[in-house]
């Protein structure tokens, strides 16, 4: 590993720090580190990588801005490139699929899974960039190379395919559809190669029959074919079929082909690890949460009652009153904090159980203003609240509200530059308006609401508009959002019902 040369790419000075310190356990002593994707872009164009390691999320060029930009230039293209993200959304997933990520880390990820995945990427790519490579003859594939199945009547055709790709790969040979179909069934192979006209059994049905079967579905298969019909090509990429070769086979295109489904391939099967390892981190979540709401609620309870009693009983030093006050105070905001926590998981479980009163708006929204007031001050903004004079009452429940309006202030604020502002809004029909002079991200507009959904904040948990929009649902109401780079961001918010109603 020593003769390794990786860059790591995060604006988490501590991530930053993580993954070298992962690297250098592993023996890899020889890491460039960048802030952001266009400091990684300049530092790529002066050394021979062998490696690249990125976050995802990073202001400016994300990680996978950074990663097409790799795969576009002609000298970095082939550069094995991992992507480190808290994300699991398939959509967000797949699109790194598509742009040839060779592999993700999940964060948080264990010490000996970092070790595991990296250490067999370097070891599969060698110890060099393969764009940079001398061109050498290969030797024998190694007993762990990916297996390749190459079907074709044409016996011509199964010499000369397994002469290009054995040096590289274990390949095994089958003149027949049925034969190929045995063979997968024993032992199944990384990718097929299949003739589409054959006699007896054709491609077509070879590809049918194995997209059919849940054993071996996902092996890619890429057919080779002498036939220049479009309509034909077409039939066996809708089968399933990833990709074709037109015969006669050029053997670099052959060699690129083959090379560039088993990397889509191996990206599928990260993809299906991580999507395991995001459902077993989410139960664990829940579990913890559960555990927090539960039992944590009973000593913070006994903090609060014992904090009252030893202020009510007087005799203290006015410094270890305020101390103790502070301490009560403290303690019964966290339970108040567990409260929400366990009205939403009430809700999300479709079960809300929460006291309902009328509630003051105008004087909530104002409270939510002054509280973000100094936020906003840091930032250079200001916020601007405007409250109609006959706006009528609220009904709900005060706390998962005041919670709502928060939240989504809160968030107002951090989306704001020098100079703008957010305006909070409440008129005569009870309809509450948050804006911003920003637009939503095109990458997180479609699932704004979503759970964990966050977008260029390092700290967000990605909870707050979920439940914003969960509490509004509750009260009977929702939260529409309007955005565009124009006229900025608009919140919505109504409510089911409104005192006098």
């Amino acid at each position: 590993m020593s003769n390794q040369m990786v860059l790591v790419v995060d604006d988490f000075v501590a991530m930053r720090d993580i993954l070298v310190y992962q690297l250098k356990s592993m023996g890899i002593t020889n890491v460039h580190t960048a802030g952001s994707g266009e400091d990684a872009l300049r530092l790529l164009d002066l050394w021979p990588y062998t490696l690249i390691l990125s976050d995802w999320s990073m202001p400016g060029m994300s990680g996978l801005e950074l990663l097409q930009r790799v795969r576009n230039h002609p000298q970095l293209a082939q550069v094995p490139f991992v992507l480190v993200t808290a994300e699991v959304q398939r959509e967000r997933l797949e699109a790194a699929i598509a742009a040839r990520v060779d592999d993700f880390l999940l964060k948080p990820f264990r010490s000996e899974e970092f070790a595991r995945r990296i250490g067999a990427l370097l070891a599969g790519r060698g110890h060099a960039p393969v764009a940079r490579r001398e061109a050498a003859a290969s030797p024998s594939p190694a007993t762990g190379a990916p297996r390749i199945l190459v079907v074709d009547d044409t016996p011509a055709n199964l010499t000369l395919v397994s002469g290009l790709l054995r040096d590289a790969y274990q390949v095994k040979l089958a003149a027949r559809g049925d034969k190929a179909l045995q063979l997968c069934a024993a032992s199944p192979p990384d990718l097929i190669l299949l003739d589409l006209l054959m006699p007896e059994m054709d491609g077509f049905e070879v590809c049918r029959r194995l997209k059919a079967n849940p054993d071996t579905a996902h092996i890619p298969v890429i057919f080779l074919t002498a036939v220049s019909d479009a309509e034909r090509t077409v039939a066996g990429l809708e089968l399933g079929a990833v990709d074709y070769v037109a015969k006669p086979i050029e053997p670099p295109i052959l060699k690129a082909r083959v090379a560039a489904a088993l990397r889509v391939s191996r990206a599928h099967e990260a993809l299906r690890e991580q999507m395991d390892l995001a459902l077993e981190n989410a139960r664990l979540r829940d579990e913890v949460e559960r555990m927090m709401r539960h039992d944590l609620k009973n000593p913070l309870a006994a903090i609060v009652g014992m904090a009252a009693r030893l202020i009510d009983e007087g005799g203290l030093p006015p410094a270890q009153l305020g101390q103790v006050q502070a301490i009560e105070a403290a303690a019964h905001d966290t339970l108040e904090m567990l409260q929400l926590s366990n009205a939403l998981y009430r809700i999300e479980s479709g079960a809300p159980d929460f006291a309902v009163q009328q509630v003051d708006l105008a004087a909530l929204l104002l409270r939510v203003a002054a509280e973000c007031r100094p936020l906003a001050a840091a930032r250079g903004a200001t916020i601007a609240a405007g409250m109609a004079p006959d706006a009528p009452q609220g009904l709900g429940n005060p706390l998962l509200l005041y919670s709502m309006v928060h939240n989504l202030v809160k968030n107002a604020v951090e989306a704001v530059t020098e100079g703008q502002a957010v305006r909070v809004t409440l008129d005569a029909a009870g309809i509450i308006r948050i804006h911003n002079p920003g637009a939503v991200a095109d990458a997180v507009r479609g699932r704004f609401f979503d759970k964990y959904a966050t977008h260029g904040k390092r700290d967000g948990s990605g909870i707050g508009t979920y439940s914003a929009r969960l509490i509004a649902r509750a009260h009977g109401g929702d939260i529409l959002l309007e955005t565009s780079v124009e006229a900025g961001t608009t919140l919505t918010i109504t409510l089911g019902e409104l005192a006098g109603s």
